[in-house]
Parts: C-alpha cells; sequence; structure tokens
C-alpha cells in the first residue's frame, strides 16, 4: 500500500517554524502502517505568518509590527525598481520598433 507524502511543520529550539518535514510512514508487527511525526514538528500549517512561533497549541505571529512593516516596504522598493525596469525596456522597444535607434 503506497501511502501519501504529507508534511508536517518543524520548528526549532525557540519555536520558531523552521522547515516543512516530511510524515514518514512504518509498518508495526501487524502490518499496520503508523504515520511517525517528526520531533519538535506539528502537522498544523503556519499559514502566512512571517514569523511564525508555536505555542503547543497553534502558530502565532511573532515578528514586531515593525519588522513586517519594513518586509512591505522593501518589496515596495523592489516593485517600484520592477517598474522602473519595464518602463525601460518598453521605451527601448518603441524606439526599436519605431526605427530612431542610434
Amino acid at each position: 500500500m503506497e501511502n501519501e507524502q504529507i508534511w508536517a511543520y518543524q520548528f526549532d529550539e525557540n519555536d520558531i517554524y523552521d522547515c516543512p518535514v516530511e510524515i514518514q510512514y512504518i509498518e508495526d508487527d501487524e502490518g499496520n502502517m503508523q504515520r511517525i511525526v517528526p520531533e519538535n514538528a506539528t502537522e498544523i500549517s503556519p499559514g502566512d505568518l512571517v514569523q511564525a512561533k508555536w505555542t503547543g497549541t497553534e502558530w502565532v505571529e511573532s515578528a514586531s509590527a515593525e519588522y513586517i512593516e519594513s518586509l512591505e516596504t522593501a518589496d515596495s522598493v523592489e516593485e517600484s525598481d520592477g517598474a522602473k525596469a519595464l518602463k525601460a525596456v518598453a521605451d527601448i522597444l518603441e524606439t526599436m520598433v519605431r526605427g530612431d535607434a542610434g
């Protein structure tokens, strides 16, 4: 019998989300399959939290509001840089199509 691949969510010694880990299956002496969740892991997803911390029953946000805001600001800057790059490429293409390059 093939078991589906299922993931658990591992946390470090400070209970901060670390990485996904695969749940293992082992067969006991009677042929029954048992799911083994790795140590320091839970099957509950941390969702979209920036810095998820495991409380023993649920994930909570442990990142400060200032830190989260700084990430959002960094994303905005990257997007504006990306928009500038797209405009530059569009300008180059327009120039090439018009034929007045160089």
